[in-house]
This record gives structure tokens, sequence and C-alpha cells, in this order.
């Protein structure tokens, strides 16, 4: 298909933006909510875009919408520009937290977002009481994507390979590890002991082996995961009253203590510590209220009591 002149007229950013989406996303409905309009909205803008462009952009193809060979090929020249555009007006604009209104959305693995909103949901609350917040919780695989989508413009957690080449990261904490037992049950006492308990392992890909099997390996040690759960909080449900044992990095440890009237003990095993890394985009790297943002995510982590 081909179009005029005439019709590039038609075309303002945001039919750009919702088309960059609408590839992305491959979905109206996924798409409308990261735009935060209406699914119909965003149906009639796809209405729109084809009828100016003189193409059907996007073709359904069983439950997704597969992009056609233009629509690709606009999402490609037109996302760099928009981004750089919004990069240069969020830099201008100035951010007053006790009266502007924003939304900021992170990324967190499950294990930091259980242990740092408490802290960072008071501080917006305190400080910026019009601004909204939200959270996704994914992991090493998944935070990376979301970042390149712009479905978040934060992330924060054990973050691996895998990061788009333009996001900016820091370090914010390296956090060892410990056990967690009910407190019914006696101490750790030595690796011997440690190998003879049976375990629980957090496992979002679903397998039973980690880090600490890793180190065990090399010392010619084993010992037995009997339940794998795929997020931290499962462990609420799994240790208390049980004669199972976790290890899980300390800023962790001590938020599930608390609530699961658990024990903490150091681990007899010594594992590399956990990175947290914060990570962000790089259009967000200048904006006022994304900076300030981020300074409050890493002040809150902070502050997460380890132990």
């Amino acid at each position: 298909m081909t179009f005029s002149r005439t019709n590039l007229g038609h075309l303002d950013l945001n039919l750009l933006t919702a088309l960059v989406a609408l590839v992305e996303e491959r979905s109206t409905v996924t798409a409308a909510r990261r735009l935060r309009l209406a699914q119909s909205t965003v149906s009639g803008t796809l209405g729109r875009l084809r009828e100016i462009l003189g193409d059907e952009l996007l073709v359904r193809s069983g439950r997704k919408l597969e992009p056609t060979p233009l629509a690709l090929e606009l999402v490609e020249i037109s996302k760099p520009h928009l981004e750089a555009l919004a990069a240069a007006v969020g830099a201008t604009l100035a951010f007053n937290p006790c009266e502007d209104a924003r939304e900021f959305r992170i990324g967190c693995t499950d294990a930091v977002a259980l242990a740092m909103l408490p802290a960072l949901t008071d501080m917006l609350r305190t400080e910026a009481r019009n601004c909204n917040l939200i959270v996704r919780v994914g992991d090493y695989r998944t935070l990376p994507g979301m970042l390149a989508s712009g479905e978040i413009s934060t992330a924060l957690g054990y973050l691996r390979d895998g990061l788009p080449a333009t996001v900016k990261v820091r370090v914010v904490r390296n956090a060892p590890w410990v056990v967690l037992r009910d407190r019914s049950q006696p101490p750790i006492g030595g690796i011997d002991d440690f190998c003879a308990r049976p375990q629980a392992l957090v496992t979002p890909m679903g397998d039973l082996s980690g880090f600490v099997d890793d180190q065990l390996a090399r010392l010619g040690r084993s010992r037995r995961v009997a339940v794998g759960v795929s997020n931290f909080a499962l462990l609420l449900a799994a240790l208390p009253g049980s004669d199972l044992i976790s290890t899980v990095p300390d800023f962790i440890a001590g938020h599930l203590a608390r609530l699961g009237a658990l024990a903490i003990d150091p681990c007899p095993v010594a594992v590399p510590v956990v990175t947290n890394t914060l990570a962000w985009r790089g259009v967000a790297d200048r904006d006022p209220a994304e900076r300030w943002f981020r300074e409050r995510v890493v002040s809150a982590f902070a502050n997460v009591t380890p132990v």
C-alpha cells in the first residue's frame, strides 16, 4: 500500500504513540492499559491510522495482532524520535511533589516489593499525595522487557543480562543470604544439619535448584529441596508450623520473620551476595519527577531492616 503526503498531514504524536504501543503489545487490550485509555478508544485510533495510511497495520492472527511491514517500519523510525521528544520536554518541566499529579510505574522482584513497599508507599502518601504508584512484579527474565516497552520506567531487584542498551543502572544493595525456620524448630547447627533438613526454595522457573545448590555442589554436598514455590510471600504459608527451612536474602528475611513468626539463622554455606540493581529508562534520566521518584525508591530500599 502507498499513502500520500496529504494523508501524512493527518498524523499526530498521539496517533504515532498509539501505533508504537499496538505494535509492541500486539493487543488493543494491553495497549489500552499501557496508554491508560479505554480499549474502544485504542480500537478507534487503529481504525483512523488504517484510513490515513491505507494499510491494515495490524492483522488478527489467533489471539494476537501481527504488524504489517509498514507498521514495523513506522515504529522503527518514529519510536526513537518520540522518546527523545518526551525526554526533552520532561527535562524542562519542574516537579513539585506537594502539588503535581503523576503516575510512577516501577517493576520489582517480589522480594523487593514485599520488603520495600511499606516504606515507599508511606513516603509517597506523605510527600506526594496526588501521585499514583503502579507496581509490576517480575524477575530478571521479564523486567528488561517491561523497561524496553515502556510499561515501567524503573526496575529494582536482581537483574541479570538482557537489560536494554539504553537503560541506566545503579547498584543499590548487596544482600547476603540467611536461613528462615519456624521458631519451634532448633537453630541450624552447621552445614551437616543444614543439608539434612527438608527445604523450601523460591523458584520462579519451577525447578528445584538454586544458588545454594551450586555452592554445595562445589563442596561435594547436596540438600533436599522438598517444596518449590513461585514467590517469597508463599514462604509464609510453607514454613510456619513445619520443619522446612529456606535460604533467602537478608532484606526479605526480616520482613517475613515478623509476619510469619519465623526465626533467622546465619547461612552455613558461603553463597555469593545477591546484587540488587536499580535500572531506569534512558529517556527518563533527566526527568525531574522520575529523578525524585528514583531517589525515594533508593531511600525506601535502604531503610529496610535486614534481620
